[in-house]
């Protein structure tokens, strides 16, 4: 008898707990779903109508189409390539006294989710290359009698507002 109690006042109070906790989590769920539903539909309409905030265009000719296309695109890029994290490479080059080559004899690969550019002749001034979020590492090209050394941020992860400097550095070292 004492167990088939206990049981019961298990089970209610179960019930208890659930109905305060998920209910309001499924209203919290419900409001969300309405307010993307809202968003999804002013997008839409936005997209329809191929112009930014729902603007009507006036086209009156192809040339005209060909020009508000070519503007749309440029916005859309611009807005993509804001988007991305940013690595700064530089590469600098050590010859001692028997060396030749400089930094841009030298090509460099990243490896990553859309990078642009993604290879490049090296500089001592940088090169500004934008990623979008994720994990990313550097490359350089070969050469003989040449070793390269890549500073920490050369590889790893970026989100898109993060900045970070690879330096390399490529040294000659034949000993004659």
């Amino acid at each position: 008898m004492y167990t088939l109690f206990n049981m019961v006042i298990q089970r209610s109070f179960m019930k208890f707990i659930s109905k305060l906790l998920v209910l309001p989590l499924i209203s919290i769920l419900m409001a969300s779903l309405v307010t993307l539903s809202c968003f999804g539909s002013e997008l839409d309409s936005k997209l329809k109508n191929n112009t930014p905030y729902g603007a009507h265009l006036n086209i009156t000719n192809q040339s005209d189409l060909e020009s508000k296309r070519s503007t749309n695109n440029l916005s859309s890029t611009l807005t993509t390539e804001q988007n991305k994290g940013v690595l700064i490479v530089k590469v600098t080059t050590l010859n001692g006294e028997h060396g030749m080559n400089t930094s841009s004899d030298f090509t460099v690969n990243i490896h990553a989710n859309g990078p642009v550019p993604d290879i490049f002749k090296g500089n001592t001034s940088g090169t500004v290359v934008r990623l979008s979020m994720g994990m990313y590492s550097v490359t350089t090209s070969s050469t003989p009698h040449y070793n390269s050394s890549f500073s920490n941020d050369c590889n790893g992860g970026i989100m898109k507002v993060e900045t970070k400097y690879c330096n390399i550095v490529i040294a000659y070292s034949k000993s004659e």
